[in-house]
């Protein structure tokens, strides 16, 4: 991983030793580094600067699902991005991160009527809608506070992608968008609406799309359904062509990003719309680790485990979707190879990172990282077992910075009331 480097036997994060991070901050903990974080923005920024025109720049919203601590946030809206939020909590946290209220996109099947309201009044730049209920409610809400909400239509084009089948949204079977035999009149009904601005179309397939083609074809399904909803009478001044970008967790193929923004050169800005973009895991994953200790080594006849103090419950993919995680010793890296199961203090098989996996010699003590942790990582973590989340650090130019400080039993255990009738 760039930003992560080996320096006298020792794993370094942006040039800190990941000894002295866990020495300080303990373990389990995120770690996160900056530097990598501005390399995947800068690649992707780059690639669409070089493909198109500087006036028909695509707006770049950070999907920030896949890790929306503030700071992380903020980090990304100083080197340009906009934001894409799924909740009203997401919008607190964009706007408490520095995001002005234009800069946010709303996508969601399930927007809740305090949703609609909040980003209503705060003056979000679009809701994308994913149903007709929705728009109807979103017209009632809208009505109710005598504004006019402006609304993209989340299009289903039935292509399949996604790295695991629970991440692929855009197959008609999904849960998302509007198919091709409803967007028309999903479309004419909005226009009809007081309290609805309809301006364009979204389109979304799916996270961690290794199969890049599968883009092109999603994209060659637009120009038909905008040119049909033109002919109609209706505007399409924006074009959200959402995100998916693989990162790599072994051995995937990364998408050419100058082949990406040729096709949206060529099959989407002659669609003469302003170009919004999801961009979410390819941002932050790969910046992102757990660095971990290891509890125990239990050599049994069958096979040897490696017992860490991470758990299912601070990374749960692995378990979820049983997604691969590279693993590396951070220090005495040239030590004998030895196959171990790695495996968390959670009482459930399921709380394996990986098994038969080849690793330096370890023992009790030593640590490691659990790799391309920076998405859906931290923000999918629980306090299952009651086990306090882990800290969050961000490490930039060479500091390590503390943005989510360890949980304490106090912080777990203070949110909860034992009501009269049991004292």
């Amino acid at each position: 991983m760039s930003g992560y480097k080996e320096k006298n036997n020792v794993l370094h994060i942006d040039g800190v030793s990941l000894q002295e991070i866990a020495a300080t901050h303990g373990t389990p903990a995120y770690v996160y580094s900056a530097d990598v974080i501005k390399t995947q923005y800068d690649a992707l920024a780059g690639a669409m600067q070089r493909a198109l025109p500087a006036n028909q720049q695509p707006m770049l919203c950070y999907a920030c699902k896949a890790n929306s601590n503030i700071a992380i946030l903020s980090y990304l809206k100083s080197l340009g991005a906009s934001l894409e939020i799924v909740s009203e909590g997401e919008l607190r946290r964009g706007l408490k991160a520095g995001f002005k209220a234009e800069q946010i996109v709303s996508t969601g099947v399930g927007k809740s009527d305090s949703e609609i309201t909040a980003c209503l009044k705060a003056g979000i730049h679009q809701f994308n809608v994913e149903s007709i209920p929705e728009l109807e409610n979103i017209n009632r809400i809208a009505g109710g506070m005598g504004m006019v909400a402006t609304v993209v239509f989340r299009f289903n084009p039935n292509v399949s992608g996604g790295g695991h089948h629970k991440i692929s949204t855009g197959r008609k079977r999904d849960k998302f968008g509007i198919g091709e035999d409803s967007i028309y009149s999903t479309y004419q009904m909005a226009a009809d609406m007081e309290h609805i601005n309809p301006v364009g179309i979204s389109m979304h397939i799916g996270s961690q799309v290794c199969t890049v083609e599968t883009f092109k074809t999603a994209f060659e399904t637009l120009p038909r359904i905008v040119n049909t909803i033109r002919e109609q009478g209706h505007k399409v001044v924006r074009l959200d062509i959402g995100g998916g970008f693989p990162i790599i967790y072994k051995d995937e193929k990364l998408l050419d990003l100058d082949h990406y923004a040729e096709w949206v050169r060529d099959i989407i800005l002659p669609l003469n719309a302003e170009i919004i973009m999801e961009p979410g895991r390819y941002l932050v994953g790969n910046a992102g680790t757990i660095l971990t200790e290891v509890v125990y080594v239990k050599e049994t006849s069958d096979r040897n485990f490696l017992v860490v103090d991470t758990a299912m419950n601070d990374l749960i993919r692995p378990t979820l979707y049983d997604a691969y995680h590279g693993i590396e010793a951070v220090q005495n890296r040239d030590a004998p190879i030895t196959k171990y199961d790695v495996v968390g203090p959670i009482c459930e098989t399921g709380d394996t990172f990986t098994t038969d996996r080849e690793l330096p010699k370890m023992e009790r003590g030593d640590l490691a990282v659990i790799q391309s942790a920076g998405a859906y990582g931290f923000c999918m973590a629980s306090n299952y077992n009651t086990r306090p989340m882990p800290p969050e650090i961000l490490v930039k130019d060479g500091t390590a910075h503390v943005i989510t400080p360890r949980q304490t039993y106090d912080d777990l255990l203070g949110r909860e009331v034992i009501p009269d009738f049991l004292k």
